[in-house]
């Protein structure tokens, strides 16, 4: 689980404005099933593309955002998959 929270918090950096190394993200392990796996997957290969795209991103604010925003309902639904009662 310790390494779901890492991924959560990575994508809590990067929807909070910050950047990441893709080390961070390389490092980075996790065991989950179904939804919740499939979820966890597309966020990373969404970090991992995010880093790649540091350059074009800081020349095109919009596509900056729009890449944040992806990420950030990518965080919502695994917050919704780790807690049900999460609003």
């Amino acid at each position: 689980m310790r390494d779901i929270k890492e991924l959560i918090g990575a994508l809590m950096c990067v929807t909070g404005g910050g950047e990441i190394a893709e080390a961070e993200i390389t490092d980075l392990a996790f065991d989950a099933d179904g939804e919740l796996l499939a979820a966890l997957n597309t966020a990373y290969i969404g970090l991992l593309e995010f880093v790649h795209d540091q350059g074009v991103r800081g020349a095109d604010p919009d596509l900056d955002r729009k890449s944040r925003g992806e990420l950030k309902e990518l965080l919502d639904r695994i917050v919704v998959l780790c807690d049900p009662a999460a609003p």
